[in-house]
């Protein structure tokens, strides 16, 4: 299908556009199919509309993202670490777009607008519903041609995230979280790994970012230093910190950490979506370094998230013995 096609059926209702799906076979369809099943349980807040207007989008994006054979390259910054592309570009705009057309009391912040100059303002509880878009997280991934990068688009309401909605197209994974209603993969209600509690049994992720300063390289190697130390199963980084709080919701890892450095910290786009899934799913976020008796919110330059209370603890004081 052409992509104008799907954008002009999404400003249409969910029964239309499903229907337009199955009559063209479009793979598309099996995903929003289970959407609209869980939409039509009832138990849903005042945010269907949201969360199918955000899937829709995503499986959008990611077919862009799939489609994609190669893909120019530009840097965001002077030391050519940092890509983008027309595909991040295009995603960005077709998100934003319909976001700002379906929904125009809300505010929309993009991952490529803001590196352009447009800012990222702060999240307030007086704020209006704010959506938080990464039209690709693992920008890195998706120009080296390894299939492990997504697309982001979270909602946060009242200064916290509510919706989350993570697609993986190299994988056709689709996660979707609602605050206080569960996170799902494909349809089956995920939950995190709760049984974890000790470094010495847990698979848990991490990012380098783009941080290449001395101090901060001795930061993360002392991070992985201390993993190491404790005896941890396994430190895997695979690019793309959505797509690491999404497996810490479906219990595939223990627990995530990131922010030791300037340049190693995830931003609102990388957070916002992720943190409604792993929460809905039953994970803990909490912050560390100077402030880490606050709750965690998505203006925070660094975290620790874990499938249970137990994990987050300990990471967040490993993190803190090295990150201070």
């Amino acid at each position: 299908m052409q992509r104008a096609a799907l954008s002009i059926a999404a400003a249409g209702s969910a029964a239309a556009l499903l229907l337009v799906l199955r009559r063209r076979r479009d793979p598309r369809h099996r995903h929003l199919a289970w959407v609209a099943r869980l939409m039509a349980e009832g138990k849903l807040p005042a945010l269907r509309e949201e969360m199918f207007v955000a899937v829709t989008l995503a499986l959008e994006c990611g077919e862009a993202i799939r489609a994609t054979t190669s893909a120019k390259t530009m840097w965001k910054d002077a030391q050519g670490i940092d890509p983008v592309t027309a595909t991040d570009q295009a995603n960005e705009k077709l998100v934003t777009d319909t976001l700002k057309r379906r929904f125009p009391s809300h505010r929309v912040v993009g991952e490529e607008a803001a590196a352009e100059g447009a800012g990222v303002p702060a999240l307030t509880f007086a704020d209006p519903p704010t959506w938080y878009v990464d039209p690709i997280d693992g920008t890195q991934n998706f120009v080296h041609a390894v299939p492990i990068s997504c697309v982001s688009i979270g909602l946060a309401m009242g200064g916290m995230p509510l919706l989350g909605v993570i697609y993986h197209p190299g994988c056709d994974e689709l996660f979707v979280g609602l605050a206080d209603h569960g996170s799902f993969l494909n349809g089956t209600r995920l939950q995190a790994d709760h049984g974890t509690t000790a470094l010495g049994e847990a698979m848990v992720l991490t990012d380098v970012g783009y941080e290449r300063s001395e101090a901060g390289v001795r930061k993360i190697s002392g991070m992985i230093a201390r993993l190491m130390g404790a005896n941890v199963r396994a430190v895997r980084m695979i690019g793309s910190t959505a797509i690491c709080l999404a497996w810490v919701a479906a219990g595939r890892a223990s627990g995530f950490y990131a922010g030791l450095h300037k340049r190693d910290c995830p931003k609102q786009w990388d957070w916002c979506a992720g943190h409604a899934i792993v929460c809905a799913a039953g994970g803990v976020f909490l912050r560390h370094g100077a402030q880490r008796e606050l709750p965690f919110d998505i203006d925070c330059s660094g975290c620790v998230c874990a499938g249970s209370p137990e994990l987050a603890v300990t990471l967040q004081r490993e993190v803190d013995a090295v990150a201070r």
